[in-house]
């Protein structure tokens, strides 16, 4: 379990737009589907190329409880965003398959 006392930070999961543009393309726009308490941790930054130049790839681990991800049914494709960074989901992991903590690995780009 997951200590109360760690879950610090509120993260704010948001989700895709489900509507498509006159090309078939998802729209741009994401939603709030709502919050939870959450543990951040840094784990790695690296420099490498991105896009037209180079960016800073951020690694974090976030932790809560496992509650939370299926009542808010967070996927991958949502985003977190957590003490002003928005985090892209790489990953969510079941922690000793419990169903007490998740461990979701993110990305940020700066």
């Amino acid at each position: 379990m997951i200590s109360g006392g760690l879950l610090r930070w509120t993260a704010t999961v948001t989700r895709p737009a489900s509507g498509v543009d006159a090309l078939g393309m998802r729209k741009g726009t994401f939603a709030n589907v709502g919050t939870m308490r959450c543990d951040m941790r840094d784990q790695s930054a690296n420099e490498q190329e991105y896009a037209d130049g180079v960016s800073v790839l951020k690694q974090y681990e976030v932790r809560v409880r496992w509650p939370n991800i299926a009542r808010l049914s967070v996927t991958p494709v949502d985003r977190l965003t957590v003490r002003g960074k928005t985090l892209r989901i790489n990953h969510i992991r079941n922690l000793d398959e419990d169903d007490r903590v998740a461990v979701i690995e993110c990305t940020e780009v700066t």
